[in-house]
């Protein structure tokens, strides 16, 4: 208390004197007597309060009803579903149990389902604030279900009718709702989080497939283990030599070939991963990507083999794009104990996994 009040208490606590008499001055007053009718009077203001005051315990007990208000908003988007050629506003966390059950299958390991989920939410919010991608393709939704544009999805209907189960769908529905929110950034952006079904043993730095996008400091070759037992891994097509220049020549009317495939086929170099950089077919020299684009390849690490003058065997190892997660390489790493985001902290360099700040 300060000095002011401090004398005031002072003041008032001094006794002036007590007369000889009965009476006393200053503060001692003459004392009440004790009967029945004081002590009712004295008593009567406390049963007043007894009787208009709820007992602590029924306060206590009144506040914990009253509910507790949360930001618990649902994140939303909009979805272009190419199939039904309908753009729909869809629960974000609901459209990814979707994007998860077309994406991976639900027999891979619980921790590689979680990293798909959320790698396939930081696709989503990433592409819904505009940060990477084009919105062209699906009339200026979000997203579409086109796989080779943005994310496959599936219903649970269309899920269930071709081979999955209803516990298959809550083993997906699992491993989004573990990982709600979660999402990948670098240096405190939202990340591009590309991802492919399998690496053949090596993933693909992002500059060897999109050249105009440059380097990228979280999509850089990595090492990818024990891919090699999931059928994704090696594939075999022959074509015969005449069929490989017709589509070329469908493309590039001027190239001359030679009768020979061996010297009308040459590999001029390779990237850092193994993949086939560029490539020269008769007089025309391409990238590997438009190569693998031109005969629908699985990927672009390829070997050559030539059965006979008019055929080519070509062996594939991995398939997709290279570039990201390996969804294949994702399982091998969960069945070894890896945690979801260890997997994601394993392919995207760098990376930090943490909470969608909204």
């Amino acid at each position: 208390m300060d000095r002011r009040n401090y004398g005031v208490y002072r003041r008032y606590s001094k006794k002036p004197g007590i007369n000889k008499g009965k009476d006393y001055t200053g503060l001692f007053r003459e004392r009440i007597p004790l009967t029945p009718e004081n002590i009712f009077l004295l008593i009567l203001p406390l049963l007043l309060m007894l009787i208009l005051v709820p007992p602590p315990k029924d306060v206590v007990a009144e506040q914990a009803e009253i509910p507790i208000e949360e930001n618990v908003e649902p994140i939303s988007i909009v979805v272009f579903y190419n199939n039904d050629s309908v753009i729909d506003k869809a629960d974000l966390e609901e459209y990814l149990i979707g994007v998860v059950a077309a994406e991976m299958p639900h027999s891979y390991n619980q921790e590689a389902l979680k990293a798909q989920a959320v790698a396939a939410r930081t696709f989503a919010v990433s592409r819904a604030r505009g940060l990477y991608g084009s919105f062209s393709e699906h009339f200026g939704a979000d997203v579409c279900t086109d796989s080779s544009h943005c994310q496959s999805w599936i219903s649970m209907d269309e899920f269930l009718e071709t081979g999955g189960n209803e516990t298959d769908w809550a083993k997906i529905s699992q491993a989004v709702a573990s990982t709600k929110n979660i999402v990948m950034t670098y240096a405190g952006q939202l990340i591009n989080p590309l991802y492919h079904s399998n690496s053949g043993g090596a993933t693909e730095s992002i500059e060897a497939v999109w050249s105009n996008l440059g380097e990228v400091p979280y999509l850089k070759s990595v090492y990818s283990p024990d891919e090699s037992v999931y059928n994704e891994f090696e594939g075999s097509t022959v074509f015969t030599w005449d069929e490989i220049k017709k589509k070329v020549k469908n493309k590039y009317p001027k190239v001359e070939f030679k009768n020979d495939p061996t010297q009308d086929l040459e590999i001029i170099s390779y990237t850092s991963s193994g993949r086939i950089e560029k490539i020269r077919l008769g007089s025309i020299e391409m990238p590997g990507t438009e190569l693998r684009e031109l005969l629908n390849l699985p990927s672009t690490n390829l070997e050559f083999s030539f059965p006979d003058e008019n055929s080519v065997e070509i062996i594939s190892k991995g398939f997709g794009h290279g570039v990201g997660m390996s969804q294949c390489g994702a399982d091998a790493l969960g069945k070894k104990g890896y945690s979801y985001k260890e997997i994601l902290e394993f392919y995207y360099t760098g990376i930090s996994v943490e909470e969608l700040r909204h």
